[in-house]
């Protein structure tokens, strides 16, 4: 909008959507004009920012203090440290090789590491683009990231065990993967093919990740 048309809005020193809260004392009776518009937009993104989350930060580094002073953390990059605390990107591929899955996810109760239907797991887990990687953890996991240490850094390890086989004339085509999230626990039907492993997994990871539902 052209700095002459501002005064259109009607804006004043205040909040958006917070009228109560001034910008900058007596912001209730000072307009936003053409010449004050940028000294009313930096007040926006600060008090937004950084003011009113500083009693959060302020709470959070007290509390983070009495464990680890946080001078100490000086040794590590912001990137570094981000690494630390959410995990590793989603775009980090070396998790996400065939060399890096079989050696950190395990095969148990009814499967080992040669079974078809588990190498077929770790072939579709090894070609997933970033956006499914994410939703994988998430249905996998409950959360969106892996630790240091890619899937080596699970605790418990990510375990893929053989999901019990339906009565006749089911097969376990007619059912879904399943986990306990809280245990890193994978049950997988011994689907009769690749592609219909990728097809019940594909709707897994999409419909899974806003429910929590008795496995």
């Amino acid at each position: 909008m052209d700095s002459s048309n501002v005064e259109q809005l009607c804006l004043d020193f205040t909040l958006p959507g917070h009228p109560q809260i001034e910008l900058k004392p007596g912001g209730s009776s000072i307009n936003v004009t053409g010449e004050n518009r940028a000294e009313y937009l930096r007040r926006v993104v600060e008090v937004t920012l950084v003011e009113a989350v500083a009693p959060q930060l302020d709470a959070f580094r007290s509390a983070f203090k009495e464990l680890l002073p946080v001078e100490t953390c000086r040794i590590w990059s912001e990137q570094e440290l981000a690494f630390i605390i959410v995990g590793s990107s989603v775009q980090e591929d070396s998790f996400w090789n065939m060399e890096h899955l079989s050696s950190k996810i395990k095969a148990q109760h009814g499967y080992t590491a040669d079974s078809r239907c588990f190498t077929d797991l770790l072939t579709f887990l090894a070609g997933l683009s970033p956006d499914n990687r994410r939703n994988f953890l998430m249905f996998a996991t409950g959360a969106p990231t892996l630790p240091l240490g890619g899937f080596g850094g699970l605790k418990p390890p990510l375990t893929v065990v053989k999901k019990e086989a339906p009565p006749a004339p089911l097969t376990p085509d007619d059912f879904m993967p399943s986990v306990m999230t809280c245990a890193n626990y994978l049950k997988l039907p011994e689907y009769s093919s690749f592609e219909i492993l990728k097809q019940k997994l594909d709707l897994a990871m999409r419909e899974g990740q806003c429910a929590f539902l008795l496995s």
